[in-house]
């Protein structure tokens, strides 16, 4: 019972990289509507801000280590506002312009890549709903990947989104397999300050990330897509009711 537990649990890790692939295929052929695209971005940031809320953090903060706490949280949301200072998107107008190298394209999208890797493999374990990020990570980074496959579908073939959505997805697996690696020395302050890091860069992703580009100029901002951020917290929230009752 227990191997098949893990089995599924694997396979749930998968998901994501599974959705970046497929992004990738998509990313010159389908474009979502506003609509589409503005509820899957808020539905994503309720529940991933939901489980940081609901699971994340009471699992870093029941360790006690307050230190590894502090620290693990500083680094995640400083190393990526480094990140993203340091390795910013090309400009549309500026790509449609020039055909860019495909990996300085590619190179924002690959660290986030890595580092969500990290994160699902890290919270998958460690938090009461295991299954709640990596299906929300692969909401959020199967429609990042298509939104990446149209930009490297200008100007150019096809092949370059798929390459791009399997790069990302390669980058996923390995985030994924340093947290399976150090999963047997992860405990007290080393996991504290792991489950703080993060928990550090799934705000930062929502806020920074999803929920500033759901609010870009010409995005639809309406009462209905807002709602959709809501049902997401509603749901982790009384998935942590049900089982505290």
């Amino acid at each position: 019972m227990l191997g098949s537990s893990r089995d599924r649990a694997v396979l749930i890790q998968i998901v994501p990289a599974l959705a970046l692939i497929g992004g990738g295929v998509l990313g010159s052929r389908f474009h979502p509507q506003q609509r589409l695209r503005g509820i899957i971005a808020h539905l994503v940031g309720g529940l991933v801000l939901g489980t940081a809320a609901a699971d994340l953090m009471p699992a870093a903060s029941r360790s006690g280590h307050l230190l590894a706490l502090a620290v693990g949280f500083c680094l995640g949301f400083s190393l990526l506002l480094v990140i993203n200072a340091v390795l910013t998107e090309p400009k549309a107008a500026e790509t449609a312009q020039q055909l860019r190298p495909l990996l300085i394209l590619l190179l924002p999208f690959l660290v986030d890549s890595l580092i969500d890797g990290l994160v699902v493999g890290i919270s998958s374990d460690a938090t009461d709903h295991g299954w709640i990020i990596p299906l929300a990570v692969a909401l959020e980074m199967g429609f990042t990947a298509v939104g990446v496959g149209t930009l490297l579908g200008r100007g150019a073939g096809r092949w370059r989104s798929t390459l791009g959505g399997a790069l990302m997805a390669a980058l996923y697996l390995v985030g994924l397999g340093i947290s399976g690696s150090l999963a047997n020395w992860l405990k007290g302050p080393a996991l504290t300050g792991l489950l703080a890091f993060g928990t550090a860069a799934l705000i930062y992703l929502v806020i920074e990330e999803v929920m500033k580009e759901a609010h870009a100029d010409g995005e639809d901002d309406s009462g209905v897509v807002n709602l959709a951020f809501f049902v997401g917290l509603l749901v982790v929230w009384l998935l942590d009711a049900a089982q505290l009752s």
